[in-house]
């Protein structure tokens, strides 16, 4: 079961706020919430429309 759009926009939005706070590359924060391939995909691609510079780290 997929995780609800609001629900990917706050990990996004989580993801990004530790990437800030200097806790690691992104890729990993977004590993550290185990999320399911499809609600990965869909907080990478929240990342990639909100931070343009980050594409290439996630």
């Amino acid at each position: 079961m997929t995780l609800p759009f609001h629900k990917i926009r706050i990990i996004a939005n989580a993801c990004l706020i530790r990437y800030d706070a200097g806790e690691g590359e992104i890729a990993d924060i977004v590993a550290s919430y185990q999320l399911a391939e499809t609600d990965r995909t869909k907080v990478v691609a929240e990342i990639r429309t909100r931070r343009t510079e980050l594409e290439k780290l996630v």
